[in-house]
């Protein structure tokens, strides 16, 4: 791999990152990097948060990953500690020659970023929800967020900084004050930062949807694109790279996912399926005539059957089951 397509960080998907941390753990175990690599491997470093969450996590899984999961359960505040560990992985029992590629490179990962990098670092870790499946979780800074089904996040704290990345689903955060360290959720290009209030961010294939709760946040479409302050009872929609303007809403009378429904006014039917599909028992999908389609009401995220019969009732929809699930599509006249 071509340190220019390491480089390439825009719509970069998981595997892809995976593939450019093994890249750089190649170029470090062979060796001192030259002046340009050093450079290089900065600015990939510094372009996403997810690049060093994943790079030290392949580091410390790549000989066993039941240990990756044990390290979760505390905190390596101190250096010395992460390179006792180190050791242990790689001298401990017999010596395989990708362990020792993999304790090289960690070596030298440490070597190039400086002790400080590591001082307080919790090692990164995975949340991750079941299709019908939800998640309460108090962080390690103290604070508390509620994780829709079949939803994922990222979490990589330091020192001076609380990231989360969010790769699918909704979560609702409850961030502890800490004005020291903002808390920051990444997804893809955009990003919203708080430090310390409340906000629900429901994420899907086309839309980010982002409404706080209490406090404010700031808002970021892209890297380059100007902030925008969302304060308590605001809302705002971010799609293909392109913030809404800030929506009002009532927070009394707001339904989001936490109660078991949603209630939706003017929005495609690919829309509510995509959040129907956290819950559901089988893949729901939507052919392409009708999955622009306008629809509204309230409906109950578990009661699958129930919704898709509302569906088909009040939009004149059929409903085909398919090896991989179900679709809804428009009545032929040929059948009514």
């Amino acid at each position: 791999m071509s340190e220019n397509s390491i480089l390439n960080t825009a719509e970069q998907t998981e595997q892809d990152l995976y593939l450019q941390a093994a890249a750089w753990l190649e170029k470090l175990a062979a060796g001192e990097l030259d002046s340009l690599s050093k450079r290089r491997f900065s600015h990939w470093l510094d372009a996403d948060p997810r690049h060093q969450a994943i790079l030290l996590s392949m580091v410390q899984t790549w000989q066993s990953p039941e240990l990756a999961k044990a390290l979760t359960a505390y905190k390596p505040h101190l250096l010395k500690r992460w390179q006792l560990s180190l050791s242990r992985w790689c001298f401990a029992g017999p010596v395989r020659s990708l362990t020792v590629l993999a304790c090289t490179a960690a070596l030298g990962v440490m070597l190039y970023l400086g002790q400080s990098s590591f001082l307080g670092t919790e090692a990164p870790y995975e949340l991750k929800t079941a299709r019908s499946s939800t998640m309460h979780q108090t962080l390690g800074d103290g604070s508390v967020v509620d994780m829709a089904a079949a939803s994922q996040l990222t979490v990589f704290f330091t020192d001076d900084k609380r990231q989360v990345v969010q790769g699918v689903g909704a979560a609702y955060f409850a961030v502890a004050k800490d004005k020291n360290r903002p808390f920051e959720v990444r997804l893809d290009q955009a990003t919203v930062v708080a430090v310390g209030t409340e906000f629900n961010i429901d994420r899907d294939p086309d839309n980010i949807d982002v409404t706080v709760y209490e406090g404010a946040v700031q808002v970021q479409a892209t890297a380059t694109s100007p902030r925008q302050l969302l304060k308590a009872g605001e809302r705002v929609r971010i799609r293909q790279h392109k913030m809404s303007a800030v929506e009002k809403v009532d927070l009394q009378q707001l339904v989001d996912w936490r109660s078991g429904w949603i209630e939706i006014e003017n929005e495609s039917l690919a829309y509510l399926l995509h959040r129907l599909n956290r819950s559901a028992p089988v893949p729901l999908s939507a052919s392409a005539e009708v999955a622009d389609l306008r629809v509204a009401g309230r409906f109950e995220l578990a009661n699958t059957d129930q919704t898709l019969q509302a569906l088909t009732e009040a939009y004149g929809l059929t409903l085909q089951q398919h090896s991989t699930g179900i679709r809804l599509s428009r009545i032929s006249p040929s059948s009514q």
